[in-house]
């Protein structure tokens, strides 16, 4: 029962990124790359070496930022509809990992896959792998828990970049009001000053495929705003 719940979950979101992912390389193309885990995790890159060509702007990064934060509200909708019909009861924890600064990646042909290249970039790829276990600064409550989604970040650019747009989510409904908290992360090993902004989200009923707002309209109401 538990191994099919862990599948039906990660079957149900996969599919889900998937709809998604078609609308967001439409934005600016990038790479888009899932790993197999026991959840859900995928990395985006995107930069003007990986679509050559095409005029890139910082816009097109804040596009996809925004739609990362939309998608990941419809997955934790999505969870909530299935949840009570799940074979073993489990619950999910959201995560997004801020990462400003440009990487040096490679494709490897022997593996046939983007890697990122150089010691200093590689510390992104160690952080990630132990930041969804750190723990809110002098306590022992762990950052993700069920019903939020976490942004960690590093710098205080990216949090008033993020901060901006969850008050226009807060606004629009995806996420519930008077809810965003900013957190100091306890230091892990080899990894200090990170902080991050937890978020709880708003359930609403199942979304419809044709009801969905598309990220170009958010874009322009967000303008507008």
């Amino acid at each position: 029962n538990f191994d099919d719940t862990i599948a039906l979950i990660n079957n149900t979101l996969t599919n889900q990124i998937k709809k998604r992912q078609e609308e967001a390389q439409e934005m600016f193309p990038h790479y888009f790359e899932r790993y197999k885990t026991d959840g859900v995790e995928y990395n985006l890159y995107i930069g003007d070496s990986i679509a050559r060509g095409v005029v890139f702007d910082k816009i097109f990064v804040q596009n996809l930022r925004l739609w990362q934060l939309i998608v990941m509200c419809e997955l934790e909708n999505e969870f909530n509809y299935i949840k009570n019909s799940l074979p073993h009861p489990l619950e999910i924890a959201s995560l997004i990992m801020v990462h400003s600064d440009p990487l040096a990646i490679h494709f490897r042909l022997d593996e046939k896959r983007f890697d990122v290249k150089g010691a200093y970039n590689a510390r992104y790829e160690i952080i990630k792998k132990r930041v969804d276990k750190a723990y809110i600064k002098n306590t022992r409550e762990r950052i993700t828990v069920p019903g939020k989604i976490v942004i960690v970040y590093s710098n205080d650019q990216d949090a008033a970049e993020y901060i901006k747009y969850l008050n226009f989510l807060i606004a629009k409904g995806y996420f519930k009001k008077g809810s965003l908290e900013k957190l100091l992360l306890d230091d892990m090993q080899g990894i200090t000053g990170l902080q991050a902004l937890r978020v709880s989200v708003n359930y609403t009923e199942k979304i419809k495929e044709n009801d969905k707002l598309t990220i170009s309209q958010l874009m322009e109401a967000m303008e507008k705003n």
